[in-house]
This record gives C-alpha cells, structure tokens and sequence, in this order.
C-alpha cells in the first residue's frame, strides 16, 4: 500500500521502501559500535521486507543511514537527484495518463533528465493541496493545473525548466 511506503533517494532514484519507520523506531536506542555496523543492521532488516538489488547494496546501505539519521534529529546532506525533479499529479483517469504519456514523450525524445513521478493515491495527492487535475510540479513548484497544454507547449515549458545543462549530450 502506498501510504506504507517511505520514498527515499536512492542514487538518482526515488524509491519507495516499506517499514521504514518501525524499523528506525527499533534501532534509535540502540547502540552500536560503529557507524558501520548500524548501517549494515539497517540493511538487513529493511531488505527483509523490500526488495534491494544486489549491485545496489551499497548506495541502499547510504541511503538508509542517512534517513536514519535524519529519524534521530542529526544533521544528513540530501542527496540531490539529477536534473529535474518532476511530479504529475492525477486521478488516474484517461486524461491524466494521457498528460503524462505526453510528459514521458517529451522527457524521452528531448533527452531531459529528470526524475519522474506519477502520482495518483489520493492519500499521497492531499499533500500537495491541488485541486484541478492533471498538475505538474517542477522542482517543488507548481507549473499547471487543470490543464492539459498542446504537446507542443508543454514541451516549452519542460525545456525551459531544463535549461541547457539538464539534457543529455547527443
């Protein structure tokens, strides 16, 4: 269920994990030896309930310490996603998939690097307090609403918030 899910940076990923909470309520009092031995504890109870890819160990094992931390009130660097941060916002209806179809073209045919979100679980959708559908966040900020622009000009307005440096090189 996704109200169970933490979503965490994971490299450039956005990764939603479950028992997050439970599992940092468990481990905050304890003590450990060394900041290494609580991260490989992190690893090993949340991979019992998520599934971790095995090349990714390391960056899941970075990324857990670092939320762990943050769970306890210490200061933790967020890692910073590569080149756009983009949320559609819908109720899952035909025109809503149909917004994104077209953000996902753009995104793929200009190159655009950006890191992409669907959002339709009207739990994860109150957050954000929009209320004409589809919407499109860009970096935190709210681009439309209620709208579902030509492809043409969503395009221009995905490209103007890419800026040169956010696209692959050809």
């Amino acid at each position: 269920m996704a109200d169970d899910l933490t979503f965490v940076r994971i490299g450039k990923n956005l990764i939603g994990l479950s028992g997050l909470p439970e599992i940092f309520e468990e481990l905050a009092s304890r003590a450990f030896e060394s900041p290494q031995a609580a991260q490989e504890e992190l690893l090993r109870r949340a991979a019992g309930v998520n599934y971790m890819p095995s090349g990714s160990r390391d960056d899941y094992g970075r990324a857990l310490w670092r939320e762990f931390r943050r769970f306890k009130g210490e200061v933790a660097e967020a890692e910073a996603a590569a080149g756009l941060e983009i949320k559609v916002l819908g109720l899952g209806c035909s025109g809503c998939q149909q917004f994104y179809q077209h953000v996902v073209d753009i995104l793929a045919a200009r190159a655009i690097i950006a890191d992409l979100q669907y959002i339709t679980a009207p739990a994860l959708l109150k957050d954000y307090e929009v209320r004409s559908y589809p919407a499109l966040i860009i970096n935190g900020r709210l681009v439309l609403a209620g709208q579902s622009p030509p492809p043409a000009q969503l395009e221009k307005i995905l490209l103007a918030h890419a800026g040169p440096s956010r696209t692959l090189e050809p």
